[in-house]
């Protein structure tokens, strides 16, 4: 094996999927993670800036994306996610343009404060909008294989 084609293997194993990415640049711009403005604020812009370069080439990739469209259930395809995709991949990586900033942060703030404990009140209202968004899963259609259970 080339060595070449063992390091896109291992590199596909390390870096299997986007997720971990979207959620730190999710919470750079989150008040709720904890991070000052000093991060927010060029985290905020950066991703501002990304979506805006992306909208012409949403314009571009417009045949693409409407066969992407195209080819996908009815039921499950949604359409600002697939026509407005290449703005978003652009705008979550304008975000993270603010990590080396975040890592100034860190540096010098977060990494000796204490974490914050919930309080009895904050994990009741947590667990009450966990309980309302399980209750909302079962809206979701079912194609029914084995036993014909009634719907509803």
């Amino acid at each position: 094996m080339k060595p070449r084609a063992a390091a896109l293997i291992v590199a596909s194993a390390v870096f299997g999927g986007c997720t971990p990415i979207v959620r730190y640049s999710d919470e750079l711009v989150s008040a709720k993670s904890g991070r000052t403005a000093f991060t927010r604020a060029p985290a905020t812009l950066g991703g501002i800036l990304g979506f805006i370069v992306g909208i012409p080439i949403d314009v571009v990739a417009l045949p693409v994306t409407y066969g992407v469209y195209a080819s996908q259930s009815t039921v499950t395809r949604d359409p600002l996610s697939i026509f407005l995709f290449p703005s978003f991949v652009l705008m979550q990586a304008g975000i993270l343009i603010a990590a080396p900033v975040d890592l100034v942060e860190w540096g010098v703030w977060r990494w000796w404060q204490e974490d914050a404990t919930l309080t009895p009140e904050e994990r009741e209202r947590i667990e009450a909008e966990y309980d309302l968004i399980q209750q909302q899963w079962t809206d979701y259609p079912v194609e029914w294989i084995y036993p014909h259970a009634p719907r509803g």
